[in-house]
């Protein structure tokens, strides 16, 4: 491959990856938009990106899970679905021409493009304390508060199992289409939880992991032989 694609995907990586960590959310989004318009093929990119996102996500998990962050009882439909959106969608993708994948993505990652926006300069989440939120509990270390009060479960009815669901397949199928699952996902529940936000990033970037090893792998079992290139996500 030229030295430039290369540079291209480097470059992606770095500037996804500073995205990311200052809004929680973008880089599947950025680093895509930013290979494709490289001129690397799409179903490679969606493959590099969600691999790459593997790591990430492992280690991103595991650190919201120790701070108390992840709701545990959202995690398994969200999972469940998020898989099944991402492996159906990535199969998909394998099947299209790539002439219509190169339009059919970046429409999507425009989409995504235009939620991050809103998400950022218009929308106000409605923040109310929620079980193990630092608003009632106080901090959290290692998945348990430091203070002991008496619980209420004031978010659980607003986010039903078939809302997280359909929420999880939704962001998956996103997800296996242009490599953007926190974007919508974060968004969405960021938007309409009660809660404070934490919970829905720390959930979302647990869920992610196996959403984006579910991807990658489809990609890669998928890929002709020969035809995949490991150093894209390495680098």
């Amino acid at each position: 491959m030229h030295p430039s694609l290369w540079l291209t995907v480097i470059i992606s990586g770095a500037v996804g990856g500073f995205l990311d960590s200052m809004a929680g959310m973008g880089f599947g989004a950025l680093s895509s938009t930013i290979m494709i318009s490289g001129g690397l093929p799409p179903t490679m990119v969606i493959g590099a990106v969600n691999l790459a996102k593997v790591g990430s996500g492992l280690v991103s998990g595991l650190s919201h899970w120790r701070l108390g962050n992840v709701r545990w009882p959202w995690v398994p439909p969200m999972v469940g679905a998020a898989v099944t959106g991402g492996v159906i969608a990535s199969l998909v993708l394998t099947r299209l021409p790539e002439e219509f994948i190169r339009l059919v993505i970046p429409a999507v990652l425009m989409t995504m493009g235009g939620l991050i926006l809103y998400r950022f300069l218009w929308a106000r989440p409605v923040l109310h304390p929620v079980v193990g939120s630092s608003e009632q509990d106080g901090p959290v270390i290692l998945g348990r508060p430091l203070l002991t009060r008496p619980h209420r479960r004031t978010g659980e009815s607003r986010l039903t199992m078939v809302w997280l669901g359909s929420l999880g397949f939704i962001g998956g199928a996103l997800n296996g289409l242009s490599g953007a699952f926190g974007t919508f996902t974060t968004s969405a529940m960021v938007l309409k939880q009660v809660g404070h936000p934490r919970f829905a990033i720390g959930t979302v970037n647990f869920v992610e992991f196996f959403v984006a090893g579910a991807v990658s792998a489809t990609l890669i079992l998928s890929a002709p032989p020969g035809q995949w290139h490991w150093g894209l996500p390495a680098a």
